[in-house]
């Protein structure tokens, strides 16, 4: 696992603030920088990430959507979460540089060039979560980030907001303030 080096991408000349922006998880980052960045197979690299081929599929899919998305209406991109793993085990391959986590297979090559002049060290991460929302990665025995319906209607007009009601979607109710459909938010 990389931690992104930069966490908020914004257009050219837009004047949205961070509020309106795409949310992009750690794991979606992860899965793109495996699959569309390294060009390493969707098997390959969910066996990296620790989790089935097709959660792999789900999360790769979901930042691709949000990413369009984002590219589209001109929205700002913000990189949320933190790596909660700690003292794991971490490959380094001395070739390429590429890094990545153990998650309990023993690995000969480098996913990303094949080079077995690999080593094995022990990464001291411990991060803080900064968003109280966010919970403990599920590929990593947690129960997941964000999974789930929306606590949250909000106005994308006017910012007002209201608790979400079990079972009615947010898009079924109108903003007091302004006659605005509701988005659902966290």
């Amino acid at each position: 696992m990389e931690e992104p080096q930069i966490r908020c991408f914004k257009p050219e000349g837009t004047n949205r603030d961070s509020s309106e922006s795409v949310k992009i998880t750690i794991d979606e980052f992860e899965a793109m920088r495996l699959r569309d960045y390294h060009n390493i197979q969707q098997k390959r690299s969910a066996e990296i990430m620790g989790i089935s081929q097709p959660t792999f599929h789900r999360i790769l899919s979901s930042a691709r959507k949000k990413i369009s998305k984002a590219l589209i209406e001109g929205t700002p991109i913000t990189i949320i979460g933190e790596d909660f793993i700690t003292d794991k085990e971490q490959y380094i391959c001395n070739e390429c540089g590429f890094k990545w986590l153990n998650p309990g297979k023993e690995y000969h090559n480098c996913p990303d060039c094949q080079s077995e002049d690999i080593k094995l060290t022990k990464s001291d991460i411990k991060s803080e979560v900064t968003d109280p929302t966010l919970i403990q990665r599920k590929s990593y025995g947690g129960q997941g980030l964000g999974a789930g319906p929306p606590r949250v209607c909000k106005c994308p007009n006017c910012g007002y907001e209201s608790p979400k009601t079990r079972a009615v979607p947010c898009r079924n109710t109108k903003c007091p303030q302004c006659e605005t459909p509701l988005c659902g938010a966290d």
